[in-house]
């Protein structure tokens, strides 16, 4: 999972330089051609640069591709592992086991946390590594076209720490918060539909309907503060990072003499750095929640079975 990852975060990073690079010599053989005032002179051949990308774009089809697969294949076999290794643990436990835990709690692991880890951890896996390296790349990326980069990327390293540090557990407690005001919601709506011949020949619509906007208003509170949350480290961390690339990258282009395709590179990836690294850190405090579940079915599986030493 990792290696395709790799792979294919390389190769796109290969694709936007190969198509920097194109456009920068594109336009220095057309200064170069207007500078000259030549009239019979060849025109800048796009041929081989043209057959880099395409090949390159054909690469990265098929490692996307091939990291979904890989994904897919990685979630699925963790699944059958885990599901197989506790439905033998719970067949083979003592009696004692089913008379002190509750039959809802064994049919969650079966079927909630077993859930969980089937469709969204292998979801959030690929969405959290693909964010990283996207922010790593991109960090790269800015600071092999701007290198002074290189020294204001310390202490935004360490400011950035700090700061996901206390942002994960925030929004893992809103994203909780967000969870148990919807809950009430659903069953408040679903009540009111099945009772609504009820409620009509009392005259209890207004109060049900109060009711009803209240947990709306509550749920909508958590939502709003979860969301400001996110936009928060978007565009505090965002805004820093744009700021230190597009002074760099100008002052190395007026004395450097630095090419306008890679000063536009690196510009373009310093944009989307806040992006990546919001949904870097979202996806991580989502990963904590949902190896709860692991963290649940883990806890079944260290059961001890029945002694069957006896029978025969």
């Amino acid at each position: 999972l990792v290696l395709s990852q790799l792979l294919k975060h390389t190769v796109m990073v290969a694709i936007d330089y190969c198509l920097a690079r194109w456009t920068s010599d594109a336009i220095s053989g057309k200064t170069e051609l207007e500078l000259k005032n030549c009239s019979h002179c060849e025109d800048f051949n796009h041929s081989p640069y043209s057959k880099v990308f395409s090949i390159l774009c054909c690469l990265g089809i098929v490692l996307c591709l091939v990291t979904s697969i890989a994904v897919e294949w990685t979630g699925l076999k963790v699944t059958k592992k885990l599901h197989s290794s506790l439905l033998n643990k719970i067949i083979l436990a003592p009696m004692r086991f089913f008379e002190t835990t509750p039959l809802g709690s064994i049919l969650n692991r079966f079927s909630a946390d077993c859930n969980t880890i089937d469709q969204h951890i292998p979801a959030t896996l690929e969405c959290l590594s693909r964010s990283t390296l996207l922010c790593v790349s991109a960090l790269a990326v800015i600071s092999y076209v701007t290198p002074m980069f290189l020294i204001a990327l310390v202490p935004l390293a360490i400011m950035c720490y700090f700061i996901q540090k206390y942002f994960r557990v925030a929004s893992r407690d809103l994203q909780q918060l967000d969870d148990s005001t919807q809950l009430p919601l659903l069953s408040h709506f679903s009540e009111t539909v099945e009772g609504l011949t009820t409620i009509r020949a009392f005259r209890y619509e207004a109060k049900f309907r109060q009711k009803l906007l209240e947990y709306t208003d509550s749920n909508n509170i958590a939502s709003l503060f979860l969301t400001a949350a996110n936009r928060w480290l978007e565009e505090y961390i965002g805004a820093c990072v744009v700021l230190i690339a597009a002074v760099t990258s100008i002052t190395s282009c007026l004395y450097s003499k630095l090419s306008s395709g890679l000063v536009g590179l690196g510009l373009t990836y310093a944009l989307m750095v806040s992006n990546y690294l919001n949904w870097m850190v979202r996806n991580l405090a989502d990963m904590e929640i949902q190896l709860g579940a692991v963290k649940r079915i883990n806890g079944l599986l260290k059961t001890e079975a029945e002694n069957y030493e006896g029978l025969l």
